[in-house]
């Protein structure tokens, strides 16, 4: 009678090790059926925040942005409104990003509805965090990013060590705010409504200082620990973790 027990325990484990492995590798063939659909959507970000929470290489704004509503009239009239930006790098959704020191950032945008005459030439223009002003007044230290850049691409690197204000370092910090014109429009007017055209558009932003590589050896500057993929533990591993387990009861 004991040994009828032991052959029918060790059948009855040998049946459900064989259900396991076989669920199993019935999940594996479905979850990479599902991950072949929409393939090519992975997203890139140059700096850990500049983030690309998105597809940099998409059109479409983000759903957060309000923007992103299909305008109720396609007659090409603005109804009297000025176009506007729509940031996608970094995206419409961090309402104020962190920008690494000492870096390269992306950025890129697309433009409303309201934008019947989009610029041909943008300006972008730096104003410092309060408590920084122009030598010898209370006015804030603005400075120029880029002059008079094609617009076609509807992005732009801001290199933060070359294009930062003359005699100053950026530095860790609030406070800064970063505006896009229209090189036509101009500065003074560029808050001025003028029907289809680039509103003024401003984003506040912080700068941080990268210390991956004061505090972890071999990890590269731009690494973003948010971006990391876990690995999944393999069909073959969790079937030999299995059959380990089965051989240990059927010695009992």
């Amino acid at each position: 009678m004991q040994g009828l027990a032991r052959i029918l325990r060790q059948s009855s484990l040998a049946v459900l090790l064989l259900y396991l492995l076989v669920t199993i590798l019935s999940f594996e063939v479905f979850a990479a059926d599902s991950g072949s659909v929409g393939d090519g959507t992975t997203s890139t970000r140059d700096n850990a925040f500049g983030i690309s929470l998105g597809d940099g290489n998409s059109d479409t704004p983000s759903k957060t942005s309000s923007s992103s509503k299909p305008s109720s009239s396609n007659s090409g009239s603005s109804n009297g409104q000025p176009g506007r930006i729509v940031m996608k790098t970094p995206p419409q959704s961090v309402q104020s990003p962190l920008f690494e020191t000492a870096s390269k950032v992306k950025l890129q945008w697309s433009y409303d509805n309201n934008m019947k005459k989009p610029p041909s030439k943008i300006t972008i223009r730096g104003q410092m965090p309060e408590g920084f002003n122009e030598p010898g007044t209370t006015k804030p230290l603005y400075w120029y990013i880029a002059q008079n850049v094609s617009a076609a691409n509807k992005a732009y690197t801001w290199d933060t060590i070359t294009e930062s204000p003359p005699g100053y370092t950026l530095r860790e910090g609030s406070g800064y705010k970063l505006y896009i014109i229209d090189s036509d429009v101009g500065w003074d007017n560029s808050t001025h409504v003028t029907a289809g055209k680039l509103f003024q558009f401003m984003l506040p932003f912080s700068m941080y200082n990268s210390r991956y590589a004061q505090t972890n050896d071999g990890v590269p500057n731009n690494y973003n620990p948010n971006a990391a993929n876990r690995p999944a533990p393999s069909s073959s591993s969790i079937f030999f973790a299995l059959l380990f387990t089965t051989i240990s009861v059927l010695a009992l």
